[in-house]
């Protein structure tokens, strides 16, 4: 009887050991499992920033450029309208600068 108790001991003893084997190697791999899931959601979310980053400058740069637009049309046409008032006033100030060495080549 003491023997078959000694046995029964050392086989509940051996099924124990198995056990706590076999949870620490699925702690293990549960634990493996965590680490690439979380490494995957890491991904994920950088990816998505990366995402949404974009999208933001290019709605900016867009804002940006429709703002721009109607300064940068103003002023072609301010300088158009310089270029064209430059050019009416050409021809007065040739003749003014021919009165002016005509008259100095009379002077002398």
């Amino acid at each position: 009887m003491t023997v078959e108790l000694v046995k029964t001991i050392k086989d509940a003893e051996n099924k124990a050991d198995s056990l706590i084997r076999d949870a620490q190697q699925e702690a293990r791999k549960m634990q493996k499992e965590a680490e690439a899931n979380a490494e995957s959601i890491i991904q994920d979310a950088a990816t998505k920033a990366e995402e949404n980053a974009k999208e933001l400058v290019e709605k900016a740069e867009k804002e940006a450029r429709a703002e721009a637009e109607p300064l940068t049309r103003e002023k072609r046409e301010e300088i158009e309208r310089l270029k064209e008032d430059a050019s009416r006033r050409l021809p007065e100030a040739i003749e003014m600068l021919k009165d002016k060495v005509v008259k100095t080549d009379a002077d002398n």
